[in-house]
């Protein structure tokens, strides 16, 4: 949970200025907008689950390579747990359009979660 400290801090606090700044605005009302949002944040979900668990199979001789591996295996559970997040917010948006702009505001930090789970932090080989 240490390595993730900041990165939820950080998270928390774009959703929170991003959904300030969508509040008003009419997309985070349209029921049809929360449906396309919920459908990408289902896709990202599975596809982010399934790449987390790339950690227990595949395993180096190396140990420095077994802990960068274990790094980038957390970047993608954590970018998995943000795009659920994200996905449960969105249907339930769908429907009551209260959430719209919370949905809104977890896809487009889902979207940091999940660049940052691809590209992260360059390491030094």
């Amino acid at each position: 949970m240490r390595v993730l400290r900041m990165p939820v801090f950080l998270m928390t606090l774009a959703t929170l200025a991003v959904h300030e700044a969508t509040e008003r605005l009419s997309i985070s009302r349209d029921t049809t907008v929360m449906g396309l949002l919920s459908q990408f944040d289902g896709t990202a979900t599975t596809v982010f689950v399934a790449l987390a668990t790339l950690r227990t199979s595949v395993k180096s001789e190396s140990l420095e390579e077994n802990a960068r591996m274990w790094r980038r295996s957390v970047r993608f559970q954590f970018a998995a747990a943000f795009a659920l997040v994200a996905f449960i917010v969105s249907t339930a948006a769908a429907h009551y359009t209260g959430l719209g702009s919370w949905a809104v505001a977890l896809n487009l930090t889902t979207t940091a979660a999940v660049l940052w789970a691809l590209v992260g932090p360059i390491e030094p080989a």
